[in-house]
């Protein structure tokens, strides 16, 4: 049956673009909405999504009240997302214990209140399902070891990069679940090292006889993409020159041979997770400065944001010591 479409708008929602064949992409116009933070989700979820459900289940007048940190709880500890669709249902399920309960209780003990506490929230959701990695910000300098920040679907997050150096025949080993994209990043980073080796004070016969060993740990999850291009290329350089990294830097990047550091996106995921996991400085590539504009201020209050074009401007801020030196 002939329909006429020509007055029709289409709306198509995906949590990934890159996914979606690039013919149908091309005949898209991207609206890209940004993450909630955890602050957001407390208001959506003290406005609308508690009265809802305690409505749904009768007990509105039952004066049930949810303190924020009780909130703070279900969202750090039992969602992963960037929406709230699994924080009405974790809350959902604890206002329908809270009804059984109500129900359950004799009319002469009944309380007036029903407030419920942070201890209450293992008891109704069981044990909790994630757990906030934290960088090891009060830990002494590590060598070849460095923190990047990642952007998933389900939100930002904090990707450590450990590089280790064996004697053995000249081999580059790549682990924890990379896709093509990530290892050609890494490969690359290689690259433009033995390419600057005497830039850095690393002797020229140094890689013939190295085995040269990058892990991203969480090995069972799948990791991919760009932006921890100058990532990897701090680890490696901290794990062969011997060089402490600090502990409470991050960084993300794409970078190309000549050390160049490209623009990336999710900035504001990224962001995000530096402050959740106690990182105080974050590297971003310079290109990204226009973005900062639509990061939240509570954000940006709580971190130092440092520019960067290339691999050098990154090195003075990531190493605590003076044991990389740059030759003309």
């Amino acid at each position: 049956v002939d329909y006429d479409l020509s007055n029709v708008l289409f709306i198509t929602t995906a949590n990934v673009y890159y996914s979606i064949p690039l013919p149908l992409l091309d005949r898209m116009e991207i609206i890209e909405m940004r993450s909630y933070l955890d602050f957001e989700k407390v208001e959506i979820a003290k406005r609308h999504i508690i009265p809802k459900e305690l409505t749904e289940h009768g007990v509105q007048d039952m004066n049930v009240t949810f303190p924020d940190k009780v909130i703070l709880k279900v969202i750090s500890e039992y969602t992963r997302e960037a929406g709230v669709r699994s924080l009405e249902r974790e809350l959902s399920s604890i206002i329908r214990k809270v009804t059984r309960e109500i129900v359950e209780t004799p009319a002469s003990k009944a309380k007036k209140a029903f407030a419920i506490k942070e201890e209450m929230v293992e008891k109704y959701l069981g044990v909790p399902k994630y757990k906030t990695k934290l960088a090891d910000v009060k830990e002494k300098s590590k060598i070849g070891s460095v923190v990047g920040l990642a952007w998933t679907s389900m939100g930002g997050d904090i990707l450590n990069v450990d590089v280790t150096i064996m004697n053995g025949p000249n081999k580059f080993i790549l682990t924890g679940k990379l896709g093509d994209i990530m290892k050609e990043s890494a490969q690359a980073g290689l690259s433009y090292i033995k390419s600057n080796a005497a830039k850095f004070g690393i002797p020229p016969t140094f890689f013939k006889e190295k085995e040269i060993h990058i892990h991203l740990p969480e090995g069972a999850i799948p990791k991919d993409g760009p932006s921890a291009g100058i990532t990897m290329i701090m680890a490696m350089l901290s794990a062969i020159t011997k060089s402490p990294v600090r502990p409470d830097v991050a960084m993300t990047g794409e970078i190309t041979l000549r050390g160049n550091v490209l623009p990336i996106g999710g900035l504001n995921e990224k962001l995000l997770a530096a402050v959740r996991s106690g990182i105080k400085t974050v590297l971003i590539p310079a290109e990204n400065e226009k973005d900062l504009v639509e990061i939240q201020k509570e954000i940006l209050d709580q971190l130092e944001i440092v520019l960067v074009d290339n691999v050098e401007d990154g090195v003075k801020h990531v190493f605590t010591g003076k044991r990389i030196k740059f030759t003309k």
